[in-house]
């Protein structure tokens, strides 16, 4: 299996007086235009997830939108609250297991979760975690079902290595 780590796009400012409930709190306008910039390097890449699989935060699930479009994978884009407010390694290895061995999952989320998901996979130190940035991109391919500490790091991509291949 390939796993795709996608954080979302740059979001406003969490303030509670504009946003009480931040799971409501969207991308900025800049947020919107870079991601869709990002997204079409996405497609010159090769990227073509079976599934795209989203947190139910609205600035994930606009970017994961934005990132289906540009790859021609509407169809494929689900929610799950396994990448939101349920998050928890243990939910998304559930999500997971159902999935075949020869899929392309991307899963869109957030910090600092896909950082931790991404250190469990890649066999580091327990709590240790990748960095993402906003936009940012890790491929970890398997040779089956993803378990921990037997991912592969393909490749990890920033926006702005990205933005240069549009």
């Amino acid at each position: 299996m390939n796993l795709l780590l996608l954080r979302h796009a740059q979001a406003e400012k969490p303030d509670p007086l504009v946003y009480p409930d931040d799971d409501k709190r969207p991308l900025t306008d800049i947020g919107i235009k870079r991601q869709r910039k990002v997204a079409k390097a996405f497609y010159a890449m090769g990227v073509r997830p079976d599934r795209i699989i989203t947190s139910p935060r609205v600035r994930a699930r606009q970017t994961a939108e934005i990132t289906a479009v540009a790859l021609g994978c509407e169809r494929v884009l689900v929610h799950s609250n396994a990448l939101g407010v349920g998050y928890s390694p243990e939910a998304v290895l559930e999500l997971l297991a159902t999935s075949s061995p020869s899929e392309v999952v991307m899963l869109v989320g957030h910090a600092p979760d896909l950082g931790l998901l991404a250190g469990l996979f890649l066999g580091t130190t327990v709590g240790a975690a990748v960095r993402f940035r906003k936009g940012a991109l890790l491929s970890v391919s398997f040779p089956s079902i993803p378990r921990p500490g037997e991912g592969t790091l393909e490749f990890f991509y920033r926006p702005d290595d990205l933005l240069v291949v549009v």
